[in-house]
C-alpha cells in the first residue's frame, strides 16, 4: 500500500462521521445492550428487524444483485486489471522481508470474513452508530438545543451521500430519523476504512459497496447482503485461482501490523 493511501485513510478516520464510533466491536455490543435496556426508543429497529427474509431465497438473491451489480462489476474489472500485479506478488512471496506475515484467503476464510463484515458493519455497529450519533449530538451542545452534530449529518453529510449515490439510497438516508442516516454513514465509514490498504480507488469503491449493501439490507434483509458479499468474493477468489494459480494473499510487512501491502480481494 502506498503511504499516501494510508495517510488519506487516517485523515478521513478523524472526521465526524467516525467520531460517533469511538469504540470497537466489544464496545458496540455493550452500547447496544445498554441502550436496548435503558432507552429502547433510541434505536428504531428491533434486534431481528433485518434478519427476516420475506421473499423466496433465489428471487431475493437475484433482486439483491440487481441493486448492487454496477458496483460489483466495477470491482470485478479492478480485479481483472490487477491480475498482472497479483502474479508479480506471487513470485515475490519467497523474497519478503523477515518478519512479514502472509495470510491466505481460502474460500473458507473468505466466507468467514465476508459474513463477519456484514454482521458487524451492516447490523451491530450500525445499531451502535445510531446510538452514538444520538449521544454525540446531546453531548456536543445538543443539551442547549444547538445540535451541531445533527446539522452536520442532516444538512451536509447525508445530502452529500445522497448525491454521491445518485439518489438511489435517498429513502434509506432521509425517510427515517437523521440518526439512522448518520448510523449508515458512520458504520460504512468503518467498513471503508478497513479497506484503505487498497489505495484511493479501492478506498472509494469500498464506500460504494458498503452503501449499496445497506440498500440490500433494507430491501431484502441482512442474510441477502451476506450472500451477495460472499458470492462476489468467491468469484474473485476463483478468478485469482484461475489466472494466478493460487489463492489471494494479504501481506503484512514488518512495522505495519494493520496495513496489508497487497490483496486481491476487492
Amino acid at each position: 500500500m502506498a503511504a499516501g493511501g494510508r495517510a488519506h485513510a487516517s485523515a478521513v478516520c478523524l472526521g465526524l462521521a467516525c467520531s460517533v464510533l469511538p469504540f470497537g466491536v466489544a464496545g458496540s455490543v455493550l452500547l447496544v445492550l445498554l441502550v436496548e435496556w435503558r432507552a429502547p426508543d433510541v434505536i428504531p429497529f428491533e434486534w431481528g428487524t433485518f434478519w427476516t427474509v420475506q421473499e423466496r431465497p433465489w428471487p431475493a438473491f437475484l433482486g439483491s444483485l440487481g441493486l448492487v451489480w454496477p458496483v460489483l462489476a466495477f470491482g470485478f474489472l479492478r480485479s481483472v486489471l490487477g491480475i498482472p500485479a497479483a502474479r508479480r506478488m506471487r513470485w515475490q512471496l519467497d523474497r519478503l522481508p523477515p518478519g512479514s506475515v502472509v495470510e491466505t484467503l481460502s474460500p473458507a476464510a473468505v466466507v468467514f470474513r465476508s459474513t463477519l463484515e456484514e454482521v458487524l458493519d451492516r447490523w451491530l455497529i450500525f445499531y451502535a452508530a445510531i446510538a452514538g450519533a444520538t449521544f454525540a449530538d446531546f453531548l456536543l451542545l445538543g443539551f442547549a438545543d444547538l445540535h451541531p452534530v445533527r446539522w452536520f449529518f442532516e444538512d451536509l453529510l447525508i445530502p452529500a451521500a445522497d448525491f454521491a449515490t445518485w439518489h438511489r439510497l435517498r429513502e434509506l438516508l432521509t425517510d427515517h430519523s437523521w440518526t439512522v442516516g448518520a448510523g449508515i454513514l458512520a458504520s460504512n465509514a468503518r467498513f471503508r476504512n478497513s479497506h484503505g490498504y487498497q489505495g484511493l480507488v479501492g478506498f472509494i469503491w469500498s464506500w460504494y459497496l458498503g452503501m449499496f449493501l445497506f440498500l440490500v439490507v433494507f430491501e431484502y434483509g441482512l442474510p441477502l447482503a451476506i450472500a451477495v458479499h460472499i458470492a462476489y468474493n468467491l468469484v474473485i477468489v476463483a478468478l485469482h485461482r484461475a489466472t494466478v494459480g493460487d489463492f489471494p494473499h494479504i501481506v503484512y510487512l514488518p512495522g505495519e501490523p494493520s496495513g496489508p501491502e497487497d490483496i486481491s480481494i476487492r
